[in-house]
C-alpha cells in the first residue's frame, strides 16, 4: 500500500495536538531504512520522547525564517 501521507509533511499552522498527531500517524508507515520530512513551525519538544519510544532517529534543522525542518527516520536493521 503506498504511504498516504505527504513527504515532506507540512504541519506549519496546525492547532495543538493535531501536529504531533499526524506525525505519529505518518511515521507508521515508514520502513526500515526510510525517512520522513516534517515542516515544522516550532521545535517539538514533546513529540522528542514519543519517536524515541518508536525506536525512532530524528535530525532537527531550525531555520531563520522560524521554521524548522525535522527528518524523521526508522534505521535500518543492523
Amino acid at each position: 500500500m503506498a504511504h498516504p501521507f505527504p513527504n515532506p509533511l507540512d504541519v506549519r499552522g496546525l492547532p495543538p495536538p493535531q501536529p504531533m498527531v499526524r506525525i505519529l500517524e505518518a511515521v507508521t508507515w515508514l520502513t526500515p531504512g526510510t525517512s520522513l520530512e516534517v515542516i515544522h513551525d516550532r521545535v517539538p519538544h514533546l513529540l522528542y520522547p514519543r519517536l524515541k519510544e518508536r525506536l525512532l532517529d530524528v535530525e532537527t534543522r531550525e531555520h531563520p525564517d522560524g521554521t524548522v525542518t525535522l527528518t524523521i527516520t526508522r534505521p535500518a536493521p543492523e
